[in-house]
């Protein structure tokens, strides 16, 4: 796969279907998989160094775009040569990290990058809000999706789409994200899975 086309074709995915699955464990791959025409795409949060190729040509094999949470990966340690690694033999559409170093690594190799950011209290929010314009990855993934007023505010100026998750269980969290500005809402819930968010 080019990485010079995989972000337009993540963006266009998660335009389309407004959910991306979270897998954490192998055994959902295949319902992530059944239920493909509902998600954008799998986030991919299991395997080793040793799996994670297989998960992913297998998951994308389904024309769904793989992002892989590399902090989740056994044995994989996200230096310059991990970044390597991961562009070259298991090219996924998109990484999404934590960390503001493995962001440049990665962005300066070529990879897609979405930034989990965690919005544990007000400093975290008014420090994201002050930095917006350097914000280096192709994405940003707020968590939890439960404070949609805080989603609103982060959409209207975040010069990149954002995306959601974390404690969403329900269709009308993910409705209220949706109109709060989310480009598209994650989860590890398989029942949301069965759900086209279009219809909502």
């Amino acid at each position: 796969m080019k990485h010079i086309h995989a972000l337009p074709i993540l963006k266009e995915r998660l335009q389309a279907h407004k959910m991306v699955a979270a897998v954490k464990e192998p055994k959902y791959i295949e319902k992530a998989i059944k239920y493909k025409d509902n998600l954008s795409a799998v986030l991919l949060m299991t395997g080793t160094i040793l799996t994670v190729k297989k998960y992913v040509d297998f998951i994308q094999s389904h024309d769904l775009p793989v992002i892989l949470h590399v902090e989740k990966i056994g044995g994989l340690e996200m230096d310059r040569d991990g970044v390597e690694f991961v562009k070259r033999n298991v090219q996924p559409h998109a990484i999404v990290t934590t960390r503001n170093g493995i962001i440049k690594k990665a962005k300066s190799s070529g990879l897609a990058v979405v930034q989990r950011i965690f919005l544990i209290d007000t400093e975290v929010y008014t420090n994201l809000i002050k930095d917006v314009k350097h914000i280096q990855s192709d994405i940003i993934e707020i968590m939890p999706c439960r404070a949609p007023d805080f989603l609103s505010r982060i959409s209207k100026v975040s010069p990149v789409p954002t995306i959601t998750g974390g404690l969403l269980n329900s269709p009308e969290h993910a409705k209220q994200a949706l109109e709060n500005g989310a480009l598209a809402v994650t989860t590890s819930n398989p029942d949301m899975w069965k759900l086209n968010l279009n219809e909502l």
